[in-house]
């Protein structure tokens, strides 16, 4: 497995922001969560054209670890789970369900990314923002040293107008491609104010800040490793992840209190890296895809509608690692004849489908684009730059 991971020292403050969401409260009169809501922002004239590729790659890790880092982290959860979490379940009067999980499906706010064009990245990622809505925000990240902001806008400002580009810094960022399991993950509280939860990330990319502390903000953080590929969830809190791994450690609990679960589906590790994002999605509150077969009857068993995508050969090729944003869907690609298929269940579903390359990005990088991405819901843009303790160029 290729590692090109190094060692950095980690800033891990915890962090909580609040800011106001424009939609419907997520609970109803009898404390149930309600529908996602919709943001209405102006929208933005067209994006510019094409330029020439402009940035240097920086070196990153691949997504997977080596056998002893992941020893490291299963020790380091066991100890945590054989102490004050342990014995605590979905059941247990102790644990608040206070949030609900931001579906993925929901409304898009501000799609995040890293600067880098690693593992031939640089198709998709420029895909991802050019179908970004256009009363959206592209987040771009990057480290402070090596690329500036006119680098960046350069690449991105041909496919987005400017205006709508954030282009921050953030500590650790080349340790930071795979945006979905470094970027703390979003969650709704009972006043329809964001919350993110920050877990401790293997590659030690923690994007966190004094801001919480500084504001007097609520956190939530907590010590296990976890990454955010393995988590899926529906806006009604139902949640599904590989039990694999480290992860395996990790009580419901946690997942409850401070992700909003109602129900965390764990499901059995069958190939790849051990991701839910690898293998399953959700579309909307009750209706999922999913590509492999043992994972079907469980999730029809719970009450879901599954409809099953085609599998390509590759070990870590998958059409489910896929964005949604507004009605749009990017789709990893292979130049294979599923390609097709896997674009022909989506446009069952609803969505219109692009193509991704993931070739590269997923036999060499053992991710696609869901993973190198992070979406949010909308808020106001200078407290999600605190939230996320960035500093923007």
């Amino acid at each position: 497995m290729k590692n090109a991971f190094k060692t950095m020292t980690a800033i891990a403050i915890s962090l909580l922001f609040a800011a106001s969401v424009k939609a419907a409260s997520p609970f109803d009169g009898s404390g149930a969560f309600g529908a996602p809501g919709l943001i209405e922002v102006p929208a933005i004239s067209e994006a510019a054209p094409v330029a020439e590729p402009f940035m240097p790659e920086a070196e990153v890790p691949a997504k997977g670890y080596t056998p002893e880092q992941l020893r490291d982290m299963r020790q380091h959860n066991a100890a945590i789970g054989a102490s004050a979490n342990k014995g605590l379940g979905l059941d247990d009067e102790r644990v608040e369900r206070r949030y609900r999980p931001y579906a993925d499906y929901e409304k898009t706010g501000y799609l995040i990314m890293s600067s880098d064009f690693n593992f031939n990245s640089r198709q998709a990622k420029l895909l991802l923002a050019s179908k970004l809505p256009a009363d959206a925000t592209l987040v771009i990240f990057t480290d402070t040293y090596g690329t500036s902001k006119e680098d960046v806008l350069r690449e991105f400002g041909s496919v987005v107008p400017r205006e709508r580009i954030k282009v921050v810094t953030l500590p650790g960022a080349r340790n930071g491609f795979w945006a979905r399991d470094g970027i703390p993950v979003p969650a709704i509280d009972a006043s329809n104010n964001l919350v993110v939860v920050d877990a401790r990330y293997g590659h030690r990319f923690e994007p966190d800040a004094e801001i919480a502390r500084l504001f007097g903000a609520r956190l939530e953080k907590h010590q296990y490793y976890f990454e955010g590929g393995n988590f899926m969830a529906s806006h009604a809190g139902d949640c599904i992840m590989v039990d694999h791994g480290a992860h395996r450690q990790i009580p419901d609990s946690i997942f409850v209190g401070q992700y909003g679960c109602q129900q965390m589906i764990r499901l059995p590790f069958i190939d790849g890296i051990g991701h839910i994002d690898e293998h399953v999605r959700f579309i909307s509150e009750r209706v999922v895809v999913t590509d492999l077969p043992q994972y079907k009857d469980t999730l029809e068993g719970k009450g879901f509608t599954v409809h099953m995508m085609p599998k390509p050969s590759g070990p870590f090729e998958t059409y489910v690692n896929s964005v949604i944003m507004d009605g749009k869907v990017i789709v990893p690609v292979f130049g294979r004849d599923t390609d097709e298929q896997a674009f022909a269940v989506y446009r069952s579903l609803g969505l219109e489908p692009f193509g991704a390359d993931s070739t590269t990005l997923s036999n060499s990088g053992q991710g696609s684009v869901h993973c190198i991405t992070m979406t949010y819901p909308a808020v106001p843009a200078r407290e999600l730059m605190k939230a996320l303790g960035a500093t923007e160029l």
